[in-house]
């Protein structure tokens, strides 16, 4: 059918949509300035996030491509270029990720040591008031670091608040997590962490840098984008005309190749492995973390671009910083230890990783019960005062624990070349020279104030090296042979402990950058050296190194708090060059992940994706529930689909009326009539169907539930909601053969359209995919009556094919299958709808990635929160009346007959829940 006259300039018109709101953005009214600034009680505290597709999407276009691709011209040795682009992507993730770590620890390094030098010359002076001066310069330098740092957070990038190591591990796993990954996350995360570690708050760099190499790669995968759509490019355009310009945007036509869903989880990868190695020094490391912990999906080339980018990160910091050549908390070496001394000192060694593992699960038990009593998300005045309040008590517990209970003690002569060590309230003593020389000053430092007030990283350090004579200062060495003078009083380092320990579970949580690797190191550190120093002045004779009992310790309580096993062993190996520790970092981690499991379930990474709650972890192996279940038990029904051709008409409906991203794609003349399927069979219609269905079991005819069953469809393939989106901004329609209306065939531009198709998430709302589900993008399409002006379009003539275009080879599994297997199938081949048919390939169901995580059930092993049942018509119905078996006993049939498969059709949503919404399992996701 020939469109009318006055709808061909509207047909031949596109659009292009909007870029989406920006993050902190969350009330479409104006509010007001106060309101602004202190943030709203009924704000929204966040989107439910998206799945990723990692499945490509399989049809004649991508065969064509294909095709195309492999008999095109080898533009580099025989290759397209696709291979060497990912490589430079890689191998600038490191090298760029690099570049951040030095530079981070550059910056907190100067700010620290500026802070501290300010400090020193206040006591240096006169004056009674010399410590409350102390104190309220220590908190007025902090507060207005991490003021700025939290306003940043509050009102700009949201998605930069924490670690981030937790989003990340949920964006690998298959989630889409909004603006995690975008440029001003990556800006604020490398200032606010600075601000934080500089202010001397309980947090550490490490699980940033894990954030910032992810965002790097990122960054640099969607970089080509943004630059050619801005003043960048109009720069070039003008300066070398447009031929240059046009060459230039057909050479970086090459990373449209490059950015489908897993590519873009590999670069991801990669920057989470550079990010770990670059923070520890430790590439090795870094592998084993991405693979342990970050990564749900692993293979052989993935490792290789984390190997890449993890060594030339690691490369990068060697060349630019020289004292992070040997591992960023290398100590001064300590004494090996022989086989004796090992087997002696065993029962001291399970004494000090159970303590440490006792410490990590006591910081997450504290830290989870703080989270009823933190101001939530989107009051944003609170959530400064709160960072506010934390260096308060910071800079409170230091000054005041170290006038009250610190120790003067000699300052050592490596302490001092280095600058650590604070004088607080002690004095030096000027002692004569040798035969008329000068006085020589003698320096002392306090202990406690050290502890609490110095740079993190240097203390670490220093309860490493407890033991070695260079921690020793001349008189203390002299004095060795009779008895071991600790740097650290032992009453010192257990006020440090307890009170660290209740500071760290305030800091967790905060709305701020900031790890919790540096402070869980210092935290065991501080035991272990206590442990140890009591030990070796209880049994002089024996070889017991304190700093040894400190990496330890240290060690165990990040196992106990991170529940890491095999990368943590290599991080710290590598990290502190203690390999000839290597049986007693073994033996602390595994010691330490058993105490803390039994006394607390959840780690850090589960607790935090618990509180989240809109992200949903699947775990590796399927949940032992699962194996008790069968698909039917767990899909969700009510699936909203198309026929192969369809009226634009309904698809705007369908498309306005649900969220979902994905529609299953019927056979012609096999879904049945709108409105079939919209309720699902009532209880005298189930007697019927089991009447019906064994009399036909009997006879050998169909049954009616096979006839229920066709009601669904066949299956011929799977759309998806950015699909459908290009082909109604493109006006890419037809009549009701297939015909095209208002453009002539073309070979080519179906091939054009098909790149659009795949690339959709990089030119739009590439950090907000939810806004696809919503109506924004359908408004700004203009098709519908209301917002087509005054060119007003009949619809209901207008078709779209969509048999070119849909995934024809969409994963499907029989609705009694195993639940388990239908998880394994889903997460091993990164789904992210899976079908459920019956025996004649019609739809029954579909299972998302919440249906699996609902499904799962409670228990201690859950790594996210409980999604929400799915909409199982059948089973709601099925719950109010007797069970099928007594119905067909009741009606006079011989045996039971199976449960009738609840309808599912592409037209309607569910009456019971609303046209708003539509299922929830397969809308979101």
């Amino acid at each position: 059918m020939a469109p009318a006259e006055d709808e061909t300039p509207m047909l031949g018109r596109s659009v292009t949509f909007q870029r989406g709101p920006k993050p902190a953005a969350y009330n479409p009214e104006q509010p007001s300035f106060l309101s602004r600034v202190m943030g709203s009680k009924t704000a929204p505290t966040g989107r439910v996030s998206e799945s990723l597709d990692y499945e490509p999407i399989q049809n004649k276009l991508f065969y064509d491509r294909m095709k195309t691709r492999k008999e095109g011209k080898k533009k580099l040795y025989g290759y397209t270029g696709h291979t060497l682009a990912k490589m430079l992507v890689t191998v600038l993730t490191g090298i760029i990720t690099g570049f951040f770590a030095v530079g981070l620890s550059k910056f907190t390094s100067l700010i620290t040591k500026a802070k501290l030098n300010t400090l020193e010359g206040i006591w240096a002076g006169d004056g009674g008031a010399r410590g409350f001066m102390s104190f309220l310069v220590f908190w007025l330098i902090g507060s207005i670091m991490v003021s700025a740092a939290t306003a940043l957070v509050q009102y700009w990038a949201p998605a930069s608040a924490g670690a981030g190591v937790t989003l990340v591990m949920a964006y690998l796993n298959g989630n889409h997590v909004p603006n995690l990954l975008r440029f001003n996350t990556l800006i604020n995360k490398f200032i606010g962490t600075i601000c934080a570690v500089s202010s001397g708050l309980p947090m550490g760099p490490e699980g940033p840098m894990v954030h910032i190499g992810a965002c790097v790669a990122s960054c640099i995968t969607y970089v080509e984008c943004r630059c050619l759509d801005g003043g960048v490019f109009n720069i070039f355009t003008n300066c070398f005309g447009r031929r240059q310009d046009l060459a230039l945007k057909e050479k970086l036509k090459i990373l449209d190749e490059i950015v489908s869903d897993s590519d873009h989880r590999e670069f991801v990868s990669a920057g989470v492995s550079a990010g770990i190695s670059a923070a520890f020094g430790a590439p090795i490391g870094g592998v084993l973390f991405s693979m342990e912990e970050a990564c749900s999906f692993w293979s052989r080339k993935t490792a290789w671009r984390c190997f890449i980018a993890a060594s030339l990160s690691t490369y990068t910091i060697q060349l630019l910083q020289r004292s992070a050549t040997h591992g960023m908390i290398a100590f001064t070496g300590l004494n090996a230890m022989e086989n004796k001394d090992w087997l002696m000192q065993l029962p001291f060694l399970f004494v000090n990783s159970g303590m440490a593992g006792l410490l990590g699960a006591a910081f997450n038990s504290f830290r989870m019960w703080l989270w009823k009593v933190r101001a939530i998300k989107t009051r944003h005045l609170l959530r400064i005062l709160e960072v506010i309040g934390l260096v308060f008590l910071v800079s409170l517990v230091g000054h005041f624990f170290g006038w009250a209970a610190g120790t003067c003690r000699p300052l050592p002569e490596a302490w001092e070349e280095e600058g650590y060590g604070l004088t607080f309230n002690c004095q030096s003593e000027y002692v004569p020279g040798e035969e008329g020389a000068p006085e020589i000053e003698k320096k002392y430092y306090n202990d406690v104030a050290t502890l609490f007030l110095s740079s993190q990283h240097h203390t670490i350090i220093r309860l490493f090296s407890v033991g070695h004579e260079d921690e020793l200062s001349p008189e203390q060495r002299e004095e060795s042979g009779r008895s071991f003078t600790p740097p650290f009083s032992v009453g010192g380092l257990a006020l440090f402990t307890t009170t660290y320990l209740g500071l760290m579970s305030i800091g967790a949580g905060l709305a701020i950058p900031g790890g919790l690797f540096m402070p869980s190191i210092l935290l065991g550190a501080s035991w272990g050296c206590f442990w140890g120093t009591i030990l070796r002045m209880w049994l002089p004779h024996w070889n017991i190194m304190p700093g040894l009992y400190a990496i330890l310790a240290g060690t165990g309580v990040l196992a106990g708090v991170f529940r890491s096993a095999i990368s943590l062993v290599v991080l710290v190996v590598e990290g502190t060059r203690g390999i000839d520790y290597l049986f007693g970092v073994i033996l602390s981690v595994v010691m330490a992940n058993w105490v803390a499991h039994h006394i607390h379930h959840d780690g850090v990474y589960e607790s935090e994706l618990e509180r989240i709650g809109n992200v949903y972890m699947l775990r590796d192996e399927p949940p032992h529930r699962l194996f008790t279940l069968t698909a039917d038990s767990i899909m969700a029904t009510g699936v909203v689909g198309f026929r192969v051709i369809e009226p634009v008409s309904r698809i705007l409906q369908v498309m306005r009326t649900t969220t979902h991203n994905g529609f299953p794609v019927f056979a012609e003349g096999t879904d049945g009539e709108e409105g079939d399927v919209s309720e699902a069979p009532s209880s005298k219609a189930l007697v019927g169907m089991v009447h019906s269905s064994s009399a036909a079991d009997m006879n050998g005819g169909s049954s009616a539930a096979s006839k229920v069953d066709l009601l669904c469809g066949r299956l011929e393939g799977v759309i998806l909601r950015s699909q459908l989106l290009v082909l109604l901004q493109r006006r890419h329609f037809c009549d009701a053969e297939g015909r095209p209306i208002g453009r002539d065939y073309s070979e080519q531009q179906e091939l054009d359209l098909e790149t659009e198709m795949r690339t959709f998430f990089r030119r739009y709302f590439t950090h907000a995919r939810y806004i696809s589900a919503t109506a924004q993008p359908l408004d700004e399409l203009k098709l519908d009556g209301v917002h087509a002006g005054s060119t007003t379009l009949d619809l209901s003539n207008l078709y779209m094919d969509l048999r070119p275009y849909m995934n024809r080879s969409p994963l499907t599994i029989r609705k009694d299958c195993s639940a388990a297997r239908a998880h394994q199938v889903f997460l091993n081949l990164g789904l992210r709808h899976l079908l459920v048919v019956d025996a004649h390939n019609h739809v029954v169901g579909i299972i998302t990635r919440k249906d699996l995580d609902h499904a799962a059930g409670h228990g201690w092993w859950r790594m996210s929160h409980m999604a929400e049942p799915p909409r199982n018509k059948l089973l709601r119905h099925l719950r109010g009346i007797p069970s099928v078996g007594f119905l067909a006993r009741l009606i006079g049939v011989g045996g039971p007959a199976p449960p009738p498969p609840a309808a599912a059709e592409g037209g309607h949503a569910d009456p019971e829940h609303g046209p708003s919404n539509g299922h929830p399992s397969s809308g979101g996701h």
